[in-house]
């Protein structure tokens, strides 16, 4: 043992190929893991910021109060220090060994390891970053899950709405909460990353895909603080009220904070990624990856306050779900999205191809061959280097090429329409509640409802415009 030589580590060759179990439900069940995490931090951020502006939470500037600081961010601490654990890199130690009759039969790789072998071999060892796919469940299964939980829940929920919260009703209400909260705001999220990410056709591992959807989610942070910290300081020093729904101070953190903020916040998750984007496409891929993530932690609050109505939480919980599954969660992907796009443009036409040729120098370590096998029987059900049959778009999801619809190629043009986009949308149903304030509630209902129809028909109408042109375009 002590005359056995121990073999150094060496780089790994570049045309080595990863063999890698399938597990298209990894990914979901690592984002629902931390999105828990993300969201205690979300909701501590603003706690810092009403310490150090308004500590009394009156809208008004002052005073401030250094314990909230304190207190805010020991109780950050914890938080973070379990998210940087659970996102440690991920690192694999690969031992390749060959039948040599020159060779030998133990070998020392380290201090602690060692390898023996019945015959003579020769023995090289790397470690290697986890360089494992990008995998997703089944579109149909994650649309059915989506939908049926939804229905399935409703109808469990039904009773309290008759009879309200009698023994029985209450006890179904238990047991159905928390598998409901988990459909109503997780699924559509998956469901719309795994319809795209199917038809983009650019690899992605599983990594990256992962650190796209939680740039996202941290990307809400900030937009938090803006929203419920600085704007309605703003407002206060302009004379606004926030009090009233209807009010105009209500309206302005709409149509401008929200967006603006938002669309900012996200943008800048997406230049957090830049060194990823090599192509429009990619930035549009990982611009309305972001989105999802921003979407995944707001929907996040929206579903829990559909059970806030209690009895009638069979109604709020099923109208949320739908509405904001097929609507504002791929409106947040498709603004992000035409940012990412002009991000995308600014960078590969202004990144010095000398970047790009040391980028792939420091990532010769990261194994970029892979193939995919079923955990049963073994097959191989997919590789990096095996040809990628074409994608048929369906009309629905895009438009032919011809109605394409071209996207701005600048940085202010891109964020610019994101933030356009998301103000017409929150501004229009703010606008349509302002107006029918004083009808009778179920013609209020009636509008609201007919104009969130409308807003999703166009969204939908629209982005398949921009996918045409994203998807088709052989520039890309």
């Amino acid at each position: 043992m002590q005359g056995v030589p121990v073999i150094p580590l060496s780089p790994a060759p570049s045309g080595l190929m990863l063999a890698h179990t399938s597990k298209p439900w990894k990914t979901v069940r690592s984002m629902l893991a931390l999105v828990g995490l993300l969201f205690l931090i979300a909701n501590m951020a603003p706690l810092f910021l009403y310490g150090l502006l308004d500590a009394d939470m009156n809208g008004t500037l002052g005073p401030s109060d250094p314990w909230l600081i304190v207190g805010a961010s020991l109780c950050s601490v914890p938080i973070l220090a379990v998210l940087a654990f659970l996102r440690r890199p991920r690192l694999t130690h690969l031992i390749r060994a060959v039948a040599h009759p020159q060779g030998a039969m133990f070998f020392k790789m380290g201090l602690e390891d060692a390898l023996q072998s019945p015959t003579p071999i020769q023995v090289v060892h790397h470690v290697v970053h986890d360089s494992a796919p990008l995998e997703m469940p089944s579109r149909k299964a994650l649309w059915g899950l989506f939908f049926g939980g939804v229905f399935a829940s409703c109808i469990c929920l039904f009773p309290l709405l008759l009879f309200g919260f009698t023994m029985a009703t209450t006890l179904l209400f238990l047991a159905i909460l928390l598998p409901a909260f988990l459909i109503g705001f997780s699924t559509p999220v998956f469901a719309w990353w795994a319809t795209l990410t199917h038809y983009f056709g650019l690899q992605t591992s599983r990594r990256l895909a992962e650190w796209m959807l939680i740039a996202g989610m941290i990307s809400t942070v900030p937009a938090i603080m803006i929203n419920s910290n600085i704007a309605p300081l703003v407002l206060g020093l302009l004379g606004l009220s926030m009090e009233s729904e209807t009010s105009l101070g209500y309206g302005l953190v709409l149509m401008v904070s929200a967006p603006v903020g938002e669309e900012l916040c996200k943008a800048a998750a997406v230049f957090a990624l830049a060194r990823f984007i090599d192509s429009p496409r990619r930035g549009f891929q990982i611009g309305f990856t972001v989105g999802l993530g921003f979407a995944l932690l707001e929907n996040m609050n929206y579903i829990l306050m559909s059970f806030a109505s209690l009895e009638a939480s069979s109604i709020t919980f099923g109208f949320t779900s739908i509405i904001r599954g097929i609507g504002s969660i791929p409106g947040h992907g498709v603004w992000t999205a035409i940012s990412g796009y002009a991000i995308g443009c600014h960078l590969t036409l202004r990144r010095p191809a000398p970047l790009l040729q040391d980028h792939d120098k420091a990532t010769t370590q990261e194994v970029k061959q892979w193939m995919l096998l079923d955990k049963k029987s073994g097959q191989i059900l997919s590789a990096s280097n095996a040809p990628s049959p074409p994608k048929v778009l369906p009309r629905w999801l895009c438009t032919p090429q011809s109605d394409g619809l071209q996207l701005p190629t600048t940085l202010l043009g891109g964020v610019g329409l994101a933030i356009l986009g998301h103000a017409m949308w929150n501004g229009s149903l703010w606008a349509i509640g302002v107006v029918s304030v004083n009808l009778h509630v179920v013609l209020q209902l009636f509008l609201m409802l007919g104009w969130t129809l409308f807003l999703i028909f166009a969204l939908w109408q629209v982005s398949r415009r921009i996918l045409a042109s994203v998807l088709l375009d052989s520039r890309f």
